[in-house]
Parts: C-alpha cells; structure tokens; sequence
C-alpha cells in the first residue's frame, strides 16, 4: 500500500473516532454569546438560522466539519421590563437534565454562563442559574464577562464592573472560575486565552481536548501546545518500536505508520480539517511527498550524526524531529489563513521541509541529551 493511501486511511480512521465536545453557552439575550462563539470558532459554526431548535431557549450548532457542538441556551428573558427566568427554570433545565443521564457523547461537557459587564449588573438569576448548573447539576460551569472593553479600570489595572461581579458571586459561596472577555476588539485579548485553556483541560478526556482545541480558531499557542505533547507521544511509541528490536536507518520505513499517523494527529489539531475540503486535500498531497521523497532523502544526510542503526534514541528522535518541523509548518499555515482568510500555499510552505526536519531532528536530540 503507498504512502498516499496510507494517509488517506489514517485520515478517515482519525475522522471516525472524533468526539465532540458539547459546549453549553449561556446567559441573557444581548450579552453577546453569539459574538463570543463566532469570535473563538468562527462564524460558519453559528452561522444564522443553522441551529436545530432542541426545546423552546435552547438551540443546538453543529457543523459536520468543525468537531465542536455547540448548545446555545437563554439563562432568561426581559418580559414587560422585568427578568423572566421560567423557561429556563420550566424547559430549559429538565432538558439538560435528561441530557445528563444520557451516554457521555451527548452529555453537556462544559457550560460557559456569560454576564455582560456592559450591564453594570449581576442579577439574582444569574446568581440562581450559576448555582444551579454549578452545584446542584454539577457541571463543568465557568462564569463568561462579556462587552469588557466598556469596562472601566481601576488603579490596579482590573476592570471594576468585573472585580464587582467576581465579589458578588463569591458572596453567595460561588467559587467558579471567571473571564473577562471582549468580541469587537481582536486586539483586546483579556482572559481569551485562559477561558480557552480552562476549557481544554476540563474536558474528560483526551479526545475531547484534542477536539475543542482543533475545533477553536482563536489561539494559535494552544494548538502548539497540544501538538507538542502530541509529537512527544509519538517520539515514545516510536522508541519502543526500535528498542524491542533495533534495525538499519535504511530500514526506516517501520517507523512510517507511527509517523503518519502523527502527522494527522497534529493536522487535526491545529484544525485543517475545518477549515475546508480544498485546505486539507493540498495538506494530504504534501505529506504524501514529506513522508515518501523528502523523508528519505533526509534521513540519508543524518547518518553522520545517528550512524546506520535505528535504536530506540534514533527513533524517538527521528520522530520528534520531523514532528517539531511540521508543527512550524502548520503555525504558519495557520497565521496565514487567520491572517487572510485565504487557503495557505502548502508547496511553499513545505519547499524547505528537507533543512527545517534536520534543524528539527538536531534540536531535538540536543532536548533528550
């Protein structure tokens, strides 16, 4: 079987056993959820009217190629001027609680309850909504500010009206992590990157995180993260291939399957595979060209410096270089789509994969040393 149809059975294998994260977004109309999840996962997974109505206050977004779900629920609506929370209390909260009893797949995995700064208020719904998906459903629950760039600061540089909100919840013994937020200033970066991370590490599992943090387009350094451990993963697992039974660097094809699936692996992470059909069909030629020519090619011109033996050290090394080489690769593939919204040039981009596997391989058994 060649190099191109392995890729592409990693590809659909990788693609079969997604799990996707359900993401609970809550709060009153107006606060600006829809402008957070188009801002963080852009706006073809909210895009409007594609969300399935679920039950009255509660709509479900989900698009066959972005692996995140995402559940958009009103905390409340103002009724004749005043605060009405019944459906929430009446529709909203039986549904989620029979979500709950159901397989973790469809259970809410994380809930993001979001409060408008520009509101100057806390309510004392919010409050009891809070508590109620916090303590009573015990769900994974971090309180959202919201519109924070109309949030005056004070002398230490905090926002007033959120240092309000946060005194207000605990308070009521409301211990939850809070982030301030804001969705018309891209520049404007607050707690972004904290509410991303949160919600990475609060997810049960590895799949699931492996999942949001594709799925989300806002930060770049989250993916590198996640890909780093993904690359050290599978620098292990290529040691313990050659350390049960060392073989010839020529012979290094028997490390190609740990290396392609790595390679998907990390293109799921950054998210490719959302961004387009186009994107990663010229992703998959590319690597078909890496793993087979290049690939070789390199590893002929790291003799001098490994010998002829694939061992254990030589694999792991091997593994993590061409890993760390494409995790450079796919960050400035990334910067040039969030940068311009246009397809990256792959060939471009990997015309110099040769030079950048070997500084990678280098660099990496420098790290192991």
């Amino acid at each position: 079987m060649g190099f191109e149809q392995n890729i592409e059975n990693e590809f659909e294998a990788q693609k079969k056993n997604i799990q996707k994260p359900n993401l609970m977004v809550v709060g009153g109309t107006g606060v600006g959820k829809s402008s957070l999840i188009n801002l963080i996962f852009g706006k073809d997974l909210a895009t409007v009217g594609s969300g399935k109505p679920i039950t009255r206050g509660l709509n479900r977004y989900e698009q066959p190629h972005i692996p995140l779900v995402i559940f958009d629920t009103e905390g409340y609506e103002i009724t004749d001027g005043q605060v009405d929370a019944s459906n929430f209390y009446q529709v909203v909260i039986p549904e989620i609680k029979r979500m709950q009893i159901e397989p973790l797949s469809k259970q809410v995995h994380l809930v993001w309850y979001c409060i408008s700064v520009s509101n100057h208020r806390i309510t004392s719904f919010d409050l009891e909504n809070i508590k109620l998906l916090s303590q009573e459903l015990r769900l994974k629950c971090a309180v959202v500010f919201t519109q924070c760039d109309n949030d005056p600061i004070d002398a230490d540089g905090k926002g007033k009206g959120a240092e309000a909100f946060r005194e207000a919840l605990k308070e009521q013994g409301l211990n939850l992590p809070t982030f301030e937020t804001c969705s018309t200033d891209r520049e404007l970066q607050l707690d972004l990157e904290e509410l991303l991370e949160w919600s990475s590490e609060s997810l049960s599992n590895e799949d699931l995180r492996q999942s949001f943090i594709g799925a989300q387009r806002h930060s770049i350094e989250l993916k590198r993260k996640k890909a780093y451990r993904v690359v050290t993963t599978f620098s292990a697992t290529s040691a313990a291939t050659a350390g049960a039974n060392p073989f010839p660097l020529s012979d290094s094809a028997l490390l190609v399957p740990q290396q392609i699936a790595m390679a998907v692996t990390l293109s799921k992470t950054f998210g490719f595979d959302s961004l387009g059909d186009q994107i990663s069909t010229l992703l998959k030629s590319q690597l078909v060209s890496i793993i087979g020519k290049q690939l070789a090619a390199s590893l002929t011109k790291l003799i001098p410096i490994f010998g002829q033996v694939v061992n254990a050290a030589v694999a792991a090394t091997l593994t993590g270089g061409m890993g760390i080489a494409l995790i450079e690769i796919y960050s400035n593939a990334y910067r040039t789509y969030l940068d311009t919204g246009k397809s990256p040039d792959w060939a471009s981009l990997f015309s110099n994969f040769d030079e950048a596997f070997q500084a990678a391989t280098s660099a990496w058994k420098e790290k192991q040393a």
